[in-house]
């Protein structure tokens, strides 16, 4: 009877463990996405200063990115 109770408590400790680890992964999958959008807003500003300094029309930049342009 001692082995179930035992059995029991490990079944417990393991299903809590898990709950957590599973907190920690979707904390972990939240911090990921944040920074994948921080890194896509500052690339958009890096393409658009570029375009602003460039003396290309936008329609030639959009070619160029499509890797249609004789530029």
């Amino acid at each position: 009877m001692a082995r179930t109770i035992d059995i029991d408590k490990q079944i417990e400790h393991q299903e809590k463990k898990i709950l957590k680890l599973k907190k920690q992964l979707e904390d972990a999958q939240e911090q990921y996405q944040r920074l994948i959008e921080e890194k896509k807003e500052t690339d958009k500003k890096k393409l658009f200063a570029a375009y602003q300094k460039s003396r290309r029309s936008l329609d030639e930049v959009i070619d160029f990115l499509k890797g249609k342009a004789d530029i």
